[in-house]
């Protein structure tokens, strides 16, 4: 027999092919490596940063992937010859494309540890039973979930997290003409402050309740599909919903009605009876996804074939995607840029020692630099603090550190403070005393915690200081010697940036 097509005699050589197909199946699984090393050196960074409990809670999660791999380890079927087809190598190439446009686009390290598993698990379906890694999605779905929500708390979202909530508890308090205005997690009304802490981000229950909502699916035996992924978004969206709404409440009877004592003994009953319905309407809406169907595929034959040459070609295609991804160099962080400040003759400035919470928090930091300064110039003094960092972590609302210095503060307005500066204008301790702060980038000052914070996430603005002024006396913005101060300070840090 005689073949005139090269291709054609060469798939008429076992040998050939089953060499060729193990040749690029290593080459496949050593480009992964590469591609997905900060994912995999992210997840390392994240189990080192976690809490005991929490190592356990994820050691167990893994023992029961493991456990579940065994009892079906003779339906895995690995084979030393991968199959580049289906499911799993559009989920290998697809998380290889997110994670590529994840770490250029947004500075999220820890959430990198998220595309590690799932990528891990779209390789590993190249080389065993397709059918069997599909029916084992669900768990390895609830071990990312679970990884997914543990870096979230470790990146600090969910103090953005509360930071949200309480800009939409403003934005509902609105139409009842209450005035209110944000500032990271605490919420200023004309009655008082409001903090919204660790347990009001609701972290806890969509982890629980995305947990919930996994293993509703496994033991009901739904079928993953369009229908049990709206379902899955819907408990999501619901259970945000449930926890704003539980805040609203609290907000509204604590500060709005003057019912404190009736919100503390309302503020935990809100959360559970919000919980637990959440899960009651995702236990019924999942009785509209269907259940998995019997498998009718023999176990010998349900790993789906191709002709070599297909296979081949297939391969050749993804290794090459996969190499250009791997080529495509990664982000660097800049580091900042910051001389010593200069001021005008006319402004008396000395340096001051932080105190030692200041340096604990900032120093935590790589890249901060932080400085303190005592002011004087005609009638008016004060303290200035400024801190230039690359990382939004080691930045916050000055309003904290004035509550945490045992300050009241009586008004807070959102203000171009002079033409170049738009920030806050703080009233203390029943007017006696008033401040200043903003956020201030080489290209423009925000008041506004969240935009400085997205600004550096999608790496549109990386490096920004934060400058909080308090002064010694009773002043107005309006006045011409702190306009003047206000001024000097945003050209002093304009060119300390530049």
């Amino acid at each position: 027999m005689t073949y005139d097509n090269p291709l054609a005699r060469f798939e008429a050589d076992p040998t050939h092919v089953l060499s060729l197909n193990r040749l690029l199946g290593v080459i496949t699984i050593l480009l992964w490596l590469v591609l997905f090393l900060p994912e995999l050196m992210g997840f390392t960074h994240l189990l080192k940063i976690l809490s005991l409990f929490n190592i356990l809670l994820l050691a167990g999660a893994a023992a029961v992937l493991f456990i579940q791999g065994f009892r079906c380890r003779d339906q895995w079927k690995f084979s030393l010859e991968p199959t580049f087809q289906g499911l799993p190598l559009l989920v290998m190439v697809g998380v290889a494309i997110a994670s590529l446009l994840t770490r250029n686009f947004l500075d999220l390290e820890n959430l990198s540890a998220v595309g590690a598993i799932i990528g891990a698990y779209g390789l590993m379906g190249l080389f065993c039973d397709t059918q069997t890694w599909k029916r084992n999605i669900p768990f390895v779905g609830a071990f990312a979930i679970l990884v997914f929500l543990f870096a979230l708390e470790l990146t600090d979202l969910g103090h953005l997290a509360r930071t949200g909530i309480a800009e939409i508890v403003e934005y509902l308090l609105q139409p009842f003409s209450v005035n209110a205005i944000t500032s990271e997690d605490i919420l200023v009304l004309s009655t008082g402050v409001a903090f919204v802490d660790i347990p009001c981000s609701g972290f806890k229950n969509i982890e629980i309740g995305s947990l919930f909502f996994i293993a509703a699916s496994m033991l009901e035996r739904r079928q993953m599909g369009l229908r049990w992924f709206l379902v899955g978004v819907t408990n999501f969206a619901l259970l945000i919903v449930a926890n704003i709404a539980r805040i609203f409440v609290i907000v509204t009877l604590t500060f709005v009605l003057q019912q404190r004592t009736v919100a503390e003994i309302l503020h935990v009953p809100l959360g559970l009876c919000g919980f637990i319905s959440v899960c009651l309407l995702t236990l019924l809406l999942l009785q509209f996804v269907p259940h998995q169907r019997p498998s009718t595929t023999k176990l010998q034959e349900s790993r789906k074939t191709q002709s070599p040459a297909a296979n081949i070609r297939n391969a050749l295609i993804t290794l090459g995607l996969l190499l250009g991804l791997a080529l495509i160099p990664h982000p660097t962080a800049a580091a900042v840029g910051w001389d010593s400040l200069q001021w005008p003759t006319s402004m008396q400035a000395e340096s001051v020692n932080l105190t030692r919470p200041e340096q604990m928090f900032f120093t935590q930091y790589p890249g901060v630099v932080a400085q303190k300064q005592a002011f004087k110039t005609q009638n008016i003094s004060g303290s200035m603090i400024f801190v230039a960092s690359p990382s939004w972590q080691a930045h916050h609302a000055p309003e904290l550190c004035f509550l945490a210095s045992g300050f009241k503060i009586d008004d807070m307005q959102k203000r171009t403070l002079t033409s170049q500066v738009t920030g806050r204008w703080l009233s203390l301790d029943q007017g006696q005393r008033q401040a200043a702060y903003w956020f201030q980038s080489s290209q423009r000052t925000t008041d506004h915690y969240l935009d400085r914070v997205w600004s550096e996430m999608i790496r549109k603005e990386p490096h920004w200081t934060m400058v909080s002024i308090l002064f010694d006396q009773s002043v107005s913005a309006d006045d011409a010697a702190v306009q003047a101060v206000l001024a000097d300070v945003h050209d002093a840090i304009s060119t300390a940036m530049t």
